[in-house]
């Protein structure tokens, strides 16, 4: 799991920025946990996709204001976050788990059993 395409765009008065999240994977002996900051992300705009070893993480964070609002100055716009992570070992697909909590997605997922490592016995 250690490459990633970042997705990055300017940001014009109509547009919505592209950004790659801050994100942290921990290899522990039979699974990955993969930790990323969503801040402002509700669980509804949050998209998580595994396809041929291609962990995909979409999410959006929306700053809602009335039509009719003219700012003088505004630090926080809208913004969709794309993470995408190469997989190098195959994972298990019924057993991922994904929990979102205080703005950081944290994933697991575990290792497919041919892909774990083993110790062979010497005789």
């Amino acid at each position: 799991m250690t490459t990633c395409q970042p997705t990055t765009q300017s940001k014009t008065q109509e547009q919505t920025a592209s950004v790659k999240p801050r994100y942290r994977v921990q290899n522990a002996a039979d699974s990955y946990a993969v930790q990323v900051e969503l801040p402002g992300v509700k669980k509804e705009n949050l998209t998580i996709n595994l396809d041929q070893n291609l962990l995909t993480v979409r999410g959006k964070r929306s700053m809602a204001v009335p039509a009719d609002w003219k700012p003088l100055h505004r630090e926080l716009n809208d913004v969709d976050y794309v993470l995408k992570l190469h997989l190098n070992v195959p994972v298990e697909d019924s057993k991922l788990s994904a929990k979102l909590a205080d703005g950081v997605l944290s994933l697991n997922l575990p290792m497919k059993e041919t892909a774990k490592p083993r110790t062979i016995p010497v005789s």
